[in-house]
């Protein structure tokens, strides 16, 4: 069982190493922002939403034409809607309103990105996006991304080291999930 469990991670991580290809490519000019949700407490954005946002007001900062789209609805035990949690904290660090559009329907990060896809082609923008998560997302936000269609570049926010070994092994459990449901000819 054990070595069973080794070598699917180490076919995902090869795998994630060619979804990856684009980590020393700057991504072109017209490429959008994507803050991935997390969770929203009551006392204000998680650790983990909090990285992802200030990751995208420093390249929003450094990338004056650049616009962004915030992501993620509002879960059940959550006080507002994670698109619009990271939209106000994005205002709150300088970046103007005008350049920031919230995603707030969606529960997952398939729908994350869907949903954004969405949102991009009505905005007349093109399928490049600089996707604003940390390490251990990002390789899944990749693979998820060019399956609806986007072009992703990664812009890694700081993990939390202390939760890192269980981040891990969700990623692990949730990529497998993922390509079992959406292998080619699959339902999803």
């Amino acid at each position: 069982m054990e070595a069973v469990f080794y070598g699917m991670a180490g076919s995902l991580a090869q795998r994630g190493n060619v979804q990856m290809k684009r980590e020393t490519e700057a991504p072109p000019s017209d490429a959008v922002v994507l803050v991935l949700g997390a969770r929203v407490l009551e006392s204000g954005l998680s650790a983990t939403l909090r990285r992802r946002v200030e990751a995208a007001a420093a390249y929003l900062k450094a990338n004056p034409a650049a616009v962004c789209i915030t992501t993620g609805g509002k879960g059940k035990d959550e006080p507002c809607a994670e698109g619009n949690a990271a939209k106000w904290a994005l205002e709150q660090m300088g970046i103007e309103a005008q350049r920031i559009a919230a995603e707030t329907r969606s529960r997952t990060t398939l729908e994350n990105l869907r949903f954004s896809r969405q949102m991009l082609e009505k905005m007349g923008r093109g399928p490049a996006v600089v996707l604003a998560t940390q390490r251990y997302h990002m390789r899944r936000a990749c693979m998820i991304a060019r399956h609806v269609g986007l072009e992703p570049y990664p812009l890694h926010a700081e993990d939390n080291r202390i939760f890192l070994p269980k981040n891990i092994c969700r990623e692990v459990l949730a990529t497998l999930k993922f390509l079992l449901l959406n292998r080619k000819g699959g339902s999803a």
